[in-house]
């Protein structure tokens, strides 16, 4: 399927086998050089070779791309 497609698809909220986090989810991330911030997705970017999100950082310093393996449900 065209990534496109799956892109249109997650925006519309549906489920995409793979992909945990859905538009608008609290995240925190939880490895890399933002790790221990918190945000919001905003968009998924990529699913290969893992997905990959647009989050929206919580403190307003910018949209930063994490991987889904660096992020958790914030909670």
């Amino acid at each position: 399927m065209e990534a496109r497609g799956l892109g249109d698809r997650w925006l519309a909220g549906d489920a995409i086998p793979g992909v945990t986090f859905a538009r608008n989810a609290a995240v925190s991330i939880t490895d890399g050089p933002y790790s221990g911030e918190s945000g919001s997705i905003s968009l998924l970017v990529g699913i290969r070779p893992q997905p990959t999100y647009l989050v929206e950082l919580g403190s307003g310093r910018g949209n930063i791309r994490v991987r889904q393996s660096e992020l958790s449900p914030a909670g």
